[in-house]
């Protein structure tokens, strides 16, 4: 029985591991090599949030479980994307091994963040799926909404002065859009859990 079920956490790591990397390669392509809105949306920072805390409740409903799952898929995206971009992004007349050593870069920034975000939004997955906090759900889609208000406030306090990224209006309009959507069906999601808790048990 415990081995039937460290089976199943191993296959199911192994695709939370495959669809991390499938979406940084799809961020990489999306993201391009031109400025525009592929570009802007290719940065965005929330959808690299909601990507630990999908993985944290696909894993189950460990918290410890939920947190190293989350590590493992930021990780895993955040390398696919960056070997995507060795192939995406033209850098110049080089080889691929030298194009590999200009993106992926151990020491990067995002990377460092990942390491921390990436645990605790998928612990955070990881507590939705056992105990259902509605707070926790709500809170992690309204960071498409937050998103670009937190660029805007960034660029007119000059909060960030090491990042010249500003999304777009379309961009911007667009992520808050779907956030919007994504706060409401999970707010009806949890309305309609709690009826059908209410509701008496058949006789």
């Amino acid at each position: 029985m415990v081995r039937m079920a460290r089976d199943r956490l191993v296959m199911r790591t192994l695709a939370i591991a495959l669809a991390a990397a499938a979406f940084g390669v799809a961020m990489s392509i999306l993201k391009g090599n031109d400025i525009g809105i592929r570009d802007d949306v290719g940065n965005l920072s929330a959808p690299w949030l909601l990507l630990p805390f999908a993985a944290g409740t696909a894993a189950g409903r460990r918290v410890l479980v939920g947190a190293v799952v989350g590590l493992l898929a930021t990780v895993v995206a955040l390398l696919a994307f960056y070997v995507a971009n060795a192939f995406v992004l033209d850098l110049g007349p080089h080889s691929i091994v030298n194009d590999l050593r200009l993106t992926v870069s151990p020491s990067d920034y995002w990377v460092r963040l990942g390491l921390v975000s990436g645990p605790v939004f998928g612990a955070l997955g990881a507590l939705w799926r056992r105990r259902g906090y509605p707070s926790v759900g709500l809170a992690v889609v309204l960071l498409l909404v937050a998103e670009p208000l937190f660029w805007e406030a960034a660029d007119r306090t000059h909060a960030l002065p090491r990042f010249a990224f500003q999304p777009s209006l379309a961009a911007s309009v667009s992520e808050a859009g779907v956030g919007v959507l994504a706060f409401a069906l999970t707010a009806l999601a949890v309305r309609r859990a709690r009826s059908g808790a209410a509701l008496p048990a058949a006789e």
